[in-house]
């Protein structure tokens, strides 16, 4: 349980930010921002999606009325990952012990899961703005005006060095409702990872709501799978044909991968499922970010994009 505590620094984020960011504390009493996603239907965001309350909502079935997503990457002090801003994000961290700094803060807290990160992406599109960020070298590939502060102090735009930027220092663009009230960083800056998702072999699997307890190897099989099929990467169901290329795939932009015949006529709820999870094809919406595999054993997901990706960067970047 998160007991609620007012104090200074919970008062003031609140009445700077309107309640749209709040401050809640670990077990040894670090504080992290946290911005509170209220519940949505998916087919408030598009009709193709189906409809319900979006997954990110649900917990091992128990709907919810919001969730809170830490507002910067995380800082990791004392074992502990916090969303703090004006810090060094930490790098150069595997999955599981990324996923252990989150889950060792106490009782619901956790690694930021695919559904989370999905409904935020699907709220950005439905609302006409995709974030931008830190993709050359501090500063946005295109809006080169668009900076933030680099950990190293190099100057932004200049190609060398570690070129993160210290959390939240960048422009209210880079925030993903364009305010300060905004999660920062989602596009470039460093790669996030994710929770509740895996590739095995290209088969997606994924817990069918955010129950961010469940066993991994409870995850459900979807009966999905995404392949290089004699050249051309087509997502489908599990009876794509198996003769196909495995390894390191460097796809680009969501807009041209290809749904096969027997996908398309997989059951809705199945469909719906993958877009709900911005894992199928955007065929009504085109988010910013390319999209690469590796079908070769098993795979966990980052998201995002890094500092020196450019226009691979961005919300739908996996």
């Amino acid at each position: 349980m998160i007991v609620f505590s007012k104090d200074t620094l919970r008062v003031s984020v609140e009445a700077a930010t309107g309640g749209k960011v709040t401050v809640l504390y670990d077990d040894k009493g670090y504080p992290s921002y946290m911005r509170v996603i209220p519940k949505f239907n998916v087919e408030d965001i598009d009709a193709s999606l189906g409809t319900g309350v979006h997954p990110a909502f649900i917990v091992a079935g128990v709907e919810k009325s919001e969730i809170f997503l830490g507002q910067y990457p995380a800082h990791v002090q004392d074992g502990r990952a916090l969303s703090l801003p004006g810090v060094d994000p930490t790098v150069s961290v595997d999955y599981d012990t990324a996923k252990g700094y989150c889950t060792a803060k106490g009782a619901g807290w956790h690694m930021l899961t695919n559904w989370e990160w999905a409904a935020l992406e699907l709220w950005c599109l439905k609302n006409g703005f995709q974030p931008r960020g830190n993709t050359y070298y501090g500063r946005h590939h295109d809006q080169v005006h668009e900076q933030g502060v680099r950990q190293d102090g190099v100057a932004p735009g200049t190609a060398s060095g570690s070129a993160r930027t210290l959390t939240g220092s960048g422009p209210a663009s880079w925030r993903h409702d364009n305010t300060l009230a905004g999660i920062s960083d989602i596009t470039g800056n460093i790669w996030k990872w994710v929770d509740g998702m895996k590739l095995v072999g290209g088969k997606f699997y994924m817990p069918n709501d955010n129950d961010f307890n469940l066993a991994e190897e409870n995850w459900v099989d979807q009966g999905v799978i995404i392949a290089d099929d004699a050249g051309v990467t087509k997502i489908g169901d599990a009876a794509l044909d198996a003769v196909h290329a495995t390894g390191d795939i460097s796809f680009g932009a969501w807009k041209g991968l290809t749904t096969t015949a027997n996908y398309d006529a997989l059951a809705a709820a199945t469909r719906e499922r993958m877009f709900q999870a911005c894992i199928d094809p955007y065929n009504v919406t085109d988010p910013v970010g390319n999209f690469w595999f590796n079908t070769d054993g098993e795979r966990v997901p980052l998201r995002g994009g890094h500092w020196f990706n450019a226009g691979g960067a961005g919300p739908g970047a996996l």
